[in-house]
């Protein structure tokens, strides 16, 4: 399954965490599902943007969060991430650390991924955020073979997913 250039507002009045920012973002919860979630602007949330668990195969790649008071990630038992080209611009916690019992791969230099994917790994950029750096390399076994999406750097994604997500801004 693919997720593409969506925006995802938790901008609002109602909010569990009381800041205006929505928790419950996206969950990700499936028996061997194999989940591609690209291009997309996850804005004010507070925590679970998203959660993974049960199984779930998540590549997050060049998505945009911005302006996080609580936790992107919460990855559980069962869940499976690797992260790459990603922007996380004032997120508090780009991973919640209390209850991480999942894998987890963050890309930085990007030659660990060669392998398993077949290419370099696009790092990510963290700036005004909390540390985002699991390297379970393990888990990239799990990604061979796979038909991986491609990833751009991370300098080019701000840019082209606030220009490009959202309903009416489908690009070809």
């Amino acid at each position: 399954m693919t997720i593409s250039n969506s925006y995802i507002d938790g901008s609002g009045d109602y909010s569990a965490t009381c800041d205006g920012h929505q928790y419950w973002a996206l969950y990700f919860d499936g028996s061997d599902d194999k989940v591609t979630f690209k291009n997309n602007y996850i804005y004010q949330t507070s925590g679970r943007a998203p959660k993974v668990q049960t199984g779930t195969l998540l590549h997050a790649v060049n998505n945009y969060w911005n302006d996080n008071s609580g936790h992107a990630f919460e990855i559980s038992e069962g869940g499976y991430v690797l992260a790459e080209g990603n922007v996380f611009e004032n997120v508090e916690a780009p991973l919640e650390a209390s209850s991480f019992a999942g894998k987890l791969f963050t890309a930085d230099s990007g030659s660990s991924c060669s392998s398993a994917l077949g290419r370099a790994c696009e790092a990510n950029s963290l700036t005004g955020s909390g540390a985002f750096s699991e390297s379970d390399t393990d888990l990239l076994t799990k990604f061979s073979g796979a038909a991986v999406a491609a990833a751009d750097p991370a300098s080019e994604i701000k840019s082209y997913v606030t220009a490009n997500a959202g309903v009416g801004k489908l690009s070809q």
